[in-house]
């Protein structure tokens, strides 16, 4: 029997990728869920910026909460030379979706952000795209069937060869446990992977930042806690403090 290799997106996060089991599936839709603080905008911006300084590898981040401007002091703040990405990582930002969107309903936001992803994948060849966040699209766009929605926007992503990373909200509790207390979104099955973050008490005074592959289809990837953590500009994974 013949077994088919699957390219894949390196996250360029030391000891991830061997979780994952070689990296993100290339063309992908995948979530990246957690409460705030959890570092999503911080830990998507860092593949992007690692693959852009390696590679060269061009990609698009849309910033539906964050400014431009603000993105680019927090990145800066972190140690990311964003000026050194910037030919590769283009930032579009809400203040720039507004000038033409306006208060458009679903139809005019979604067109603007297909329009944004194609122009920037003819013209400079994103193979990445991050959505920060997929919660605030929906809130703008206002969608009347939010599943048949996202169905059309995760397949249309697919269709255009992108890797699409999306920031999402998640329950508190990144368990099994934790997901099955909760309503489950639609996003959650049509996602090709699932990456939770969480932060989690090792004592009465520390909190330790956690990550966990929920689900990555084409992927023999480990479904474990690992601790996440951010150390002289550069995000890795190890094996959890015990609780």
């Amino acid at each position: 029997m013949l077994s088919l290799e699957v390219a894949k997106l390196s996250t360029r996060i030391d000891g991830f990728d061997e979780i994952l089991g070689g990296g993100i599936p290339t063309g992908d839709v995948v979530l990246l869920a957690g409460l705030p603080g959890t570092m999503k905008s911080s830990l998507s911006y860092s593949i992007l910026y690692n693959n852009a300084m390696a590679k060269a590898t061009p990609s698009l981040y849309i910033s539906l909460e964050q400014s431009r401007s603000s993105l680019d002091r927090q990145m800066r703040s972190m140690g990311f030379d964003t000026t050194a990405a910037y030919e590769h990582v283009r930032v579009l930002d809400l203040g720039e979706v507004q000038k033409t969107v306006g208060k458009g309903g679903h139809d005019v936001w979604i067109d603007y952000l297909k329009w944004a992803v194609k122009d920037w994948r003819e013209v400079g060849g994103a193979e990445v795209v991050v959505l920060d966040s997929l919660d605030a699209l929906c809130v703008l766009a206002r969608f009347e069937d939010r599943r048949r929605a996202l169905f059309d926007l995760f397949q249309w992503l697919r269709d255009m060869g992108t890797t699409a990373i999306l920031l999402a909200e998640a329950p508190r509790d990144g368990t099994l446990a934790g997901l099955e207390r909760h309503a489950p979104h639609e996003e959650e099955f049509l996602a090709d992977g699932i990456i939770y973050l969480k932060m989690h008490p090792v004592n009465d005074l520390e909190m330790q930042r956690r990550i966990r592959v929920v689900k990555m289809r084409a992927c023999h990837h480990k479904t474990g806690h690992y601790a996440l953590v951010f150390d002289d500009g550069r995000f890795s994974v190890t094996g959890a403090i015990g609780d």
